[in-house]
């Protein structure tokens, strides 16, 4: 273990703690190192559902979708990063009543094993990388545990790198894709971010077919209304604040914003970098909406 200070192309570092050769955020939660290293024998109970994706991805939103979809409490309001297995002790999370949202950045093989043993339910949720690696600069900036004071151009290239916590994009994506064939036994809904956007409610039907919790098109509209980008970030930004006031966790959201940030020569970069490393992997991104 030991926290790394990884340098970017302009001069700037970003602090990153790495375990067993892999890297992670350098939380300043007590016992980080045990925390991670315990994640594969947190015990697992049967009915617990994972919600599973890269950071940046749509984690906060799709788990406070199945936590009312779950509960149908709309009126506590919960911090997803409460039930995070790279922040949680295991006696801590025996404290949570069933059934439990958990939810991860790991790959696959770092889950918890009960989770294959108990055939749990997993959410899988994709983004397409262009949108994710402008959040995750804003993300990096903002938390003062990054350290992270560098400009766009050279966090592209850190991410490009997979010198970023939880490590490349592209490994991520390539291990979630093949789950179907690497742990069949698992029963795995996919989602599309950019289709959730686009059309929130049928997601939101999907989310309560998967997990046997089907409801009226009342409550469903509820859930849609709840989970709007400015109502999750007027409830819960509150949780993760930036040294300038703003919410961490709830920039922007959009589908699109990446042409904002991408030059043309970034873009034709990352898409070269994208071909030659997800070969094989058919996964159709959409990068705007219409």
């Amino acid at each position: 273990m030991s926290v790394l200070k990884i340098p970017d192309g302009g001069g700037d570092n970003i602090t990153l703690l790495e375990v067993d050769g892999c890297l992670y955020p350098n939380s300043n939660i007590e016992d980080p190192v045990d925390i991670i290293k315990g994640v594969r024998d947190l015990p697992i109970r049967d009915d617990d559902v994972f919600v599973c994706a890269y950071p940046k991805c749509g984690t906060h939103w799709v788990w406070e979708m199945v936590r009312l979809l779950l509960s149908s409490d709309t009126d506590t309001v919960i911090e997803k990063d409460e039930l995070m297995l790279e922040f949680i002790k295991g006696k801590v999370l025996e404290k949570f009543p069933s059934p439990r949202i958990l939810n991860t950045h790991c790959f696959v093989e770092q889950l918890p094993r009960g989770v294959f043993e108990k055939k749990c339910k997993i959410i899988y949720i994709l983004r397409n990388p262009k949108d994710m690696a402008v959040s995750l600069f804003h993300h990096h900036k903002k938390l003062i545990c990054y350290e992270y004071k560098g400009k766009w151009e050279n966090h592209l290239s850190l991410l490009m790198d997979g010198k970023v916590d939880f490590g490349s994009f592209f490994d991520y994506m390539k291990d979630w894709a093949a789950v179907g064939k690497t742990h069949p036994e698992l029963p795995t809904l996919t989602l599309m971010y950019e289709d959730l956007k686009e059309d929130p409610l049928t997601g939101i039907r999907k989310l309560a077919k998967f997990l046997n919790v089907e409801k009226s098109e009342e409550f469903y509209h509820k859930v849609k209304d709840l989970t709007s980008f400015n109502k999750m970030k007027e409830a819960k930004g509150k949780f993760f604040k930036a040294p300038d006031g703003s919410a961490v966790m709830y920039r922007k959201g959009e589908v699109g914003d990446w042409k904002n940030y991408f030059t043309v020569a970034q873009n034709e970069a990352f898409d070269r970098l994208y071909k030659e490393n997800m070969a094989g992997c058919d996964i159709n991104f959409r990068y705007s909406l219409k």
